[in-house]
């Protein structure tokens, strides 16, 4: 009988209450406590990462893009924005150019000190602000225009020589701040100048031995003529008035033979 219950396989009923041993675990069931490993074929799969930025392209708008557009477009508008400004310094005369000049002046301080006083407004804001106040002058530098220079052919001091011209010269004032040519040849006598502007406001006067208070004054593709009495075998010098177009190269010789 001991030889029977030895050799049946079955496990002896211990008391009760007392827990099974190791062996009496069902190997496919965890105990409590034990860790278990999912599968491999049900571990989540890995989230897909973001493209990044084409490293060719930021290099374009980087290197190429901005070191061009940025100072280009910031010296067309400082070059527009000068252009208007003198267009209405002229047009208010010399008192209203001193009153306007302070309060520009004025604007252009406290407009920075409030920037700087925000240091979280955004960028967006400050170019639209920036954009408005130089759409204002712009404005305003296209209502000033007639009024910022004379149509007339000369000043009131000025006497133009009497009797007809012997020749008839064409100064072209162009918008590169030049004159068509740096060398002007003429007849000797009295002589018609028609001067033409190609673009913006423009004067023509002479330096020294040419006569003191002649002066044309011509409007943004205007015409305006006078006359002038030239003496032969003298080299005259003439030149734009406006304050910086002679020394950007609006200024030529004119000699009379």
């Amino acid at each position: 009988m001991a030889d029977d219950e030895a050799t049946s396989g079955e496990a002896p009923e211990g008391p009760p209450g007392e827990q099974p041993s190791a062996l009496a675990v069902d190997a496919g069931e965890p105990t409590e406590g034990e860790h278990v490993e999912a599968p491999a074929s049900e571990a989540p799969e890995p989230a897909a990462l973001p493209a990044g930025p084409d490293p060719l392209r930021e290099l374009r708008r980087t290197r190429l893009l901005l070191p061009v557009l940025l100072p280009l477009g910031a010296a067309v508008a400082i070059a527009v924005f000068v252009l208007n400004v003198s267009r209405i310094f002229l047009a208010a005369g010399s008192t209203g150019a001193i009153v306007l000049g302070v309060a520009l002046i004025v604007l252009i301080l406290g407009g920075a000190a409030a920037i700087s006083a925000a240091p979280r407004l955004r960028t967006s804001t400050i170019v639209m602000m920036v954009s408005a106040a130089l759409l204002v002058v712009i404005s305003a530098g296209l209502v000033a225009a007639p009024a910022s220079v004379e149509t007339k052919g000369g000043p009131s001091g000025y006497v133009p020589p009497k009797g007809p011209p012997v020749a008839t010269l064409e100064v072209d004032a162009l918008g590169t701040l030049n004159f068509q040519s740096k060398a002007f040849t003429v007849q000797a006598g009295v002589v018609q100048i028609n001067y033409v502007s190609k673009d913006g406001n423009h004067t023509l006067a002479f330096d020294p031995p040419g006569p003191p208070t002649f002066l044309l004054s011509v409007p943004p593709n205007g015409t305006v003529t006078n006359k002038v009495l030239l003496k032969a075998g003298t080299t005259y010098t003439i030149f734009c008035t406006i304050p910086g177009h002679r020394a950007a190269g609006m200024v030529a010789t004119l000699t009379a033979q």
